[in-house]
Order: C-alpha cells, then structure tokens, then sequence
C-alpha cells in the first residue's frame, strides 16, 4: 500500500492562508452590498458586486495573459512564448468561462431588478460584447488551442508551425481582450443613456 508524501508546512499554510482571505472578502463582500444605500435594492446591491468583481477577474486575467502573451514574443523564446500559451489555455478553459458566464448571470440579475429596460445603448453593447467574446472564446479560441496542443505535442513547441499558430491564439486573444475592455467602459459610462 502507497502512501502519499506528506505536503509539507508552509504549502498548508499557503493554502489556509488563501482560503482565509477568500472567506474574509466575501463576508466583507456581503456585507457591503447588502448595506449599500446607493443601489436601488439590496438584490441589486448583492448582484452587482458579483458582476463587477467577477468582470474584473475575468477582464484583469485577460490582461494579464496578453502582457504575458508580449513579454514573451519580445524576447523571442518558443519555449517560453509556448508555456504562456498552455497557462493562457488552461486559465481560458477552467477560469475565464466560469468567470464570464458569473458575470453576464449576474449582469442579467441586476437588469431584473431595475426599470432601465433592455433597449439603452449601453446595454444592447454590453450584450453583443459578451455575445461577442463567447463567440470568438467557443469559435477561435478553443478550437485553435486544441490544435495548438496536438501540434506541440507531435512537433514540439519549437516547431515554426507551433509558433505561428501560438502566435495565431495570442493576437486572437488580444481582440478578445480589447473587446471586454471596450464593454467594461461602455458598462462605467453608459453612453447615450
């Protein structure tokens, strides 16, 4: 019979310390938006924290990616332009799809409990946008990293045809980034409300 090492002290800690601090912002988090005088109800107030903390997760890691995603093409090393490619794969799949779906729920929520209707400028603009970056993530993203995957895994990451097609995702994931960016100023500034 195996046994399994044991983790060691300060990865526990890590750990704890995370899950701690997780705990704490969203007691904080609910507290806020459940006292908050400056939103219709406290529905709202609730869904809106949400919304706007789960876009800046999901727009935020956007970012991240693509500075990662430059950094890595300007120093010009496939294996390390690759590795931002696999971690950029990864966070889309298991993170950036959850976070957006959370957020577009939660952008609905909020539109139920106001009578702003559903026909103002900023908010048609905000659902094309979201229509918009579900498309390009479902459509180009995910099909190209799927074939990015094999393709490494048959030739290599420094293979020239992994890198052009590592470089396809990245710019791919630009316009994605770009995009959210334009639907989170469109959110902030409501324009011709």
């Amino acid at each position: 019979m195996d046994t399994p090492a044991p983790v060691p002290a300060e990865e526990r800690n890590s750990g704890t310390l995370t899950y701690a601090l997780l705990a704490i912002v969203l007691v904080v988090a609910a507290i806020f938006a459940l006292n908050s005088t400056a939103v219709p109800n406290h529905w709202y107030g609730l869904f809106k924290a949400i919304h706007v903390t789960f876009a800046v997760l999901w727009v935020g890691g956007g970012a991240m990616i693509t500075i990662l995603a430059i950094v890595a093409e300007r120093a010009n090393d496939p294996l390390h332009i690759a590795q931002v490619a696999r971690q950029a794969a990864t966070v889309g799949e298991k993170f950036f799809a959850p976070v957006g779906l959370v957020t577009f729920l939660m952008g609905l929520a909020m539109m139920f409990n106001t009578n702003w209707g559903w026909g103002k400028f900023w908010v048609v603009i905000g659902l094309v946008g979201y229509a918009a970056t579900f498309a390009i993530g479902i459509g180009l993203i995910a099909p190209t990293v799927k074939k990015l995957q094999a393709m490494i895994e048959a030739k290599g990451p420094t293979d020239p045809d992994a890198i052009a097609l590592i470089k396809r995702v990245m710019l791919i994931t630009r316009v994605d980034s770009a995009l959210l960016l334009l639907v989170v100023l469109d959110m902030v500034t409501k324009p011709f409300s």
